[in-house]
C-alpha cells in the first residue's frame, strides 16, 4: 500500500517525532511504501533519518499574532492535507496528529499521541470556550476514522472517555542498538525532555533542593530542546536554579546533539521524568534501556513502563518523596545496577519496534477487512 503519515510538525527531535519515523520504519519492512505529510520540516533542526524520506512539507501559520495556536494548526492541517495531496496520493492515511481530519481522508488510521481536548487545563475557560471549534471537529475525527491505535492504556482510557472508541495499544518502540545497555556510572542525575512549562521540570531542581537539606548535592543535567514559542521557560529554569542555590549542581543543555545525548544516557546515575499526566514518554524507555533506573510520576504512560521498585519509582508530585528515592539510590550501586539490569530485560521483551510493528500490522489487517467488506 501506499500510506502516507500525517504529523503537522516534524521540525523538532522530540518523542513525537522520533515515533513518526519508527512508524514510517515499520511499515516499510512490512513492504509499504511511506510518505510523510507535514506543515513544518526543516532538515537543519530535524531528525537526521527524515533526509532520507520521502517528505512533502506545505509550510503555514503556527499562531495569529502570536496567539491561538490551536486554531491556527487546525487552518494549517487543512491547507497541508491538499497540498501535500497534489504531491502523493496514498491507500491508506495514519494520522499521527490532526486528527479532526480522519473522518475526511479514509481509510484512516489514529495514532493517538494524547488527545486534544485534553490539552487545555481545566479553569482555563477562554481557551476552551476558543477550543469547541477543535473539540467537535476533533470528535468528528475519532467517530469517523476507521481504526484507533494509541501509545498507551492511558491514552486509551482517555480516548474512551472523549470518544467512547476502543482501540489498538501500540507502545512506542526504542532502538535497543543506538541506546545500549551500559554499566558507566558518573554520579549524575539526568532529566531529558522539551524545555516547555508543562514537562514540570522545576520537579526537579525541587527535589534537588530538598536533597541537599540531608546530604551533598548530586549534580543533575536537563538536556533538551528548547520548545518554540516558549523560549523564556528556559530563562525561568535558569533563575530557579539561581533562587535555590543550585548554581553550582544544575547543568542545562539545550542544544545537544544525538551523540552527545547517548553518551548522557551511558552515563548517568538515575533518570529523572518529571512531567506529571504524560501518555507515553520516551525518556524512561530509552533510560532502562540504557541500564538505568528511573523515577517518575504515578500518573500517565511511564506508571505502565517502569515497574515500581524493580526498574525505578513511580512516585508522586512531591519533592521530598522524589529526593528521598533519589537518596536511596545514589546510595546504593548495586540497587541500581541490579534495576538497571532489569529495566534493560524490561525494554527488550516490551518496547522493541518489533513489537510496535506487530500492533500496528492489526490496525493494518483491520483496515483490509473493512475494505474487503465495503
Amino acid at each position: 500500500m501506499k500510506i502516507a503519515i500525517i504529523h503537522y510538525d516534524i521540525s523538532m527531535r522530540t518523542g513525537a517525532q522520533r515515533l513518526v519515523l519508527g512508524l514510517g520504519s515499520s511499515l516499510k519492512n512490512v513492504g509499504h511504501d511511506v510518505a510523510y505529510f507535514t506543515a513544518f520540516y526543516d532538515p537543519k533542526t530535524s531528525f537526521e533519518e527524515f533526509k532520507k524520506e520521502t517528505v512533502f512539507a506545505s509550510g503555514g501559520r503556527k499562531t495569529f499574532f502570536g496567539m491561538f495556536r490551536a486554531i491556527a494548526a487546525y487552518q494549517t492541517s487543512k491547507k497541508m492535507m491538499q497540498y501535500c495531496l497534489s504531491k502523493y496520493r496514498p491507500d491508506l492515511f495514519v494520522f499521527s496528529s490532526s486528527y479532526y481530519l480522519a473522518h475526511m481522508y479514509r481509510p484512516s488510521i489514529i495514532y493517538c499521541h494524547h488527545p486534544e481536548k485534553y490539552l487545555v487545563k481545566k479553569g482555563d475557560n477562554l481557551r476552551r470556550i476558543l477550543h469547541l471549534l477543535i473539540d467537535r471537529a476533533e470528535k468528528r475525527g475519532f467517530e469517523g476514522g476507521d481504526v484507533v491505535t494509541c501509545n498507551s492504556g492511558f491514552t486509551l482510557d482517555a480516548i474512551k472517555r472523549a470518544f467512547s472508541r476502543d482501540g489498538i495499544i501500540a507502545y512506542p518502540g526504542v532502538d535497543t542498538m543506538r541506546f545500549a545497555y551500559s554499566e558507566n556510572d558518573e554520579g549524575f542525575l539526568l532529566s531529558v525532555n522539551r524545555i516547555m512549562p508543562n514537562k514540570n521540570l522545576e520537579l526537579a531542581l525541587d527535589a534537588l533542593a530538598e536533597l541537599k537539606k540531608s546530604r551533598d548535592a548530586v549534580p543533575l543535567i536537563i538536556a533538551g530542546t528548547v520548545q518554540r514559542g516558549f523560549e523564556s521557560y528556559a530563562d525561568v529554569l535558569k533563575e530557579k536554579v539561581r533562587s535555590k542555590g543550585l548554581g553550582n549542581d544544575v547543568k542545562i543543555l539545550t542544544n545537544v546533539s544525538d551523540k552527545e545525548l547517548l553518551e548522557l544516557y551511558r552515563n548517568c546515575s538515575i533518570f529523572l521524568y518529571t512531567p506529571t499526566g504524560e501518555h507515553y514518554g520516551f525518556g524512561p524507555v530509552e533510560a532502562m534501556a540504557s541500564g538505568k533506573p528511573v523515577i517518575a510520576s504515578n500518573i500517565g504512560g511511564p506508571s505502565e513502563t517502569i515497574l515500581d521498585g524493580e526498574t525505578g519509582y513511580v512516585v508522586e508530585e512531591n519533592p521530598k518523596e522524589w529526593a528521598t528515592k533519589i537518596s536511596i539510590l545514589i546510595s546504593d550501586a548495586n540497587l541500581r545496577k541490579k534495576m538497571g539490569k532489569k529495566g534493560r530485560k524490561r525494554v527488550e521483551e516490551n518496547y522493541t519496534w518489533a513489537a510496535f510493528q506487530k500492533n500496528m500490522e492489526k490496525a493494518i489487517d483491520q483496515i483490509k477487512a473493512k475494505t474487503n467488506t465495503m
